[in-house]
């Protein structure tokens, strides 16, 4: 008896040793994913830096022999947005263009999306695709301010009933097209919904730059990844974004609901606070009827999307009727929109070459691998 309990504590003594060694090289693997994800940072840290101090492109400059740069207007994240003619069709266009050094798929598939959803409504027109020495590109139809912009020029600081919901029907619409072919968007805010260079009535949907497509090639929604990398602006994304799990189409709505509130209220209860653990809680802490405290119309929409998982399949109908109860009762439809009625600057500003800085705000997003 006592030799086969020597037995058996020898055997358990190995069983631990096992699970020790087991331990130190999971800790191993968890130490080489870590180093990993510090050169992304540092590398993306680095190209973002580099796109502050170096203009890709410069006036005069004739990218494909037709379209001639007029000057830097925006930028965000790796990409900087040039004003060009098409010396075609005497047209004004725009370039996006990111350096060499970034990772390539997130433009190609930006291009993707872009040709998928050619010629629907609220999506920007992509004319043509290439390489510049310094980055590539995608030339696309122009758009007109964006929202954010507009919102801070306007009495108040804050969009209209009268405007905001007619404005936010049109890109719940352009949001439903994308969804409908598959793709999520992953960085809805107020920036990136523009007005129509020419018809400032229409509304834009832009920036298909952290796209994902989401859907299999028979229209089943995929499997969630795990432990993937954070997607979206902070004070738009979800918190299932701030949690890093793989986004669905209902991730989408959320930044919708919030980008909708902010453009209403004038703000996001957490807008002036920069911890994401604090904006976690504030955004734990508001939802539904506290989230829509000051746009109360909203809170059945609230709710709606509150309601759906990743792998829900939003009722856009549904969304679309929610949207239109808001709008004010006597409301005409051939009423102007708010920067129709107030004096707004419209134009884009071309930024002089002395300058070595983008145009930032608090809003810009983060991409990460």
């Amino acid at each position: 008896m006592p030799s086969e309990r020597k037995r058996d504590e020898e055997k358990e003594k190995e069983g631990k040793k096992v699970t020790s060694k087991d331990k130190e090289k999971e800790k191993e693997k968890e130490k080489e994913k870590e180093k990993e994800k510090e050169k992304d940072r540092k590398r993306d840290g680095a190209v973002a830096g580099a796109m502050g101090k170096q203009r890709m492109l410069h006036p005069g400059n004739v990218l494909m022999e037709r379209y001639e740069v007029q000057g830097l207007i925006g930028g965000g994240g790796f990409a900087q947005i040039y004003l060009a003619v098409d010396n075609t069709s005497k047209q004004n266009c725009a370039i996006k263009i990111e350096p060499t050094s970034s990772d390539i798929r997130r433009m190609k598939l930006e291009s993707a999306v872009l040709l998928v959803l050619r010629g629907k409504t609220g999506v920007p027109e992509i004319k043509a695709m290439g390489k510049a020495p310094l980055g590539h590109y995608i030339v696309m139809q122009l758009v007109g301010r964006n929202l954010s912009d507009l919102r801070r020029q306007l009495p108040n600081k804050k969009i209209s009933s009268r405007t905001l919901y007619r404005a936010m029907l049109q890109v719940a619409r352009t949001l439903s097209l994308a969804h409908g072919a598959g793709f999520l968007h992953r960085d809805l805010k107020p920036s990136n919904c523009c007005v129509g260079f020419v018809d400032v009535t229409r509304i834009y949907l832009i920036d298909f730059g952290l796209t994902r497509q989401y859907l299999d090639k028979g229209d089943m929604v995929r499997k969630p990844r795990v432990g993937v990398g954070m997607r979206g602006t902070l004070r738009y994304m979800s918190l299932d974004a701030h949690a890093r799990k793989d986004l669905g189409a209902n991730n989408d709505l959320v930044a919708f609901l919030y980008t909708t509130i902010e453009l209403g209220d004038g703000s996001l209860p957490w807008t002036r606070t920069r911890s994401a653990d604090d904006i976690i809680k504030l955004k734990q802490a508001y939802v539904n009827e506290k989230l829509c405290a000051k746009q109360p119309k909203l809170t059945k929409l609230a709710e709606y999307i509150e309601s759906l998982n990743y792998y829900s399949i939003p009722d856009y109908d549904k969304i679309f009727s929610l949207l239109e109860e808001c709008n004010p009762t006597d409301l005409r439809e051939d009423e102007c929109y708010d920067w129709q009625k107030h004096t707004c600057v419209m134009d884009h500003s071309v930024q002089k070459e002395a300058s070595t800085e983008l145009s930032e705000r608090g809003d810009t997003a983060l991409i990460k691998k």
